[in-house]
């Protein structure tokens, strides 16, 4: 999406999502920055993270995110999104 992101990750270590968060805040930002030539933060606030536990579940996120961006009205079939 043009304004948010989700992402779902299956971390291998305990702290492995925060890791992956703070890499992001520490050299996506930066590089952002320079890229655009532009300062400061890049998020809005913290990030969220919910435990996905079943099957079933992971499946109705899959299908969330990926249908994101037709119920948005930016594209007719998921696989038009880049």
């Amino acid at each position: 999406m043009t304004n948010y992101v989700h992402l779902l990750i299956t971390p291998h270590k305990t702290d492995g999502l925060s890791k992956v968060i703070q890499m992001l805040g520490r050299y996506y930002v930066q590089y952002f920055n320079v890229t655009y030539q532009r300062t400061g933060t890049l998020w809005e606030g913290r990030y969220k993270a919910t435990l996905i536990d079943s099957k079933h579940y992971a499946l109705g996120c899959y299908r969330y995110i990926e249908l994101n961006p037709v119920r948005a009205n930016m594209v007719e079939h998921p696989a038009e999104y880049p």
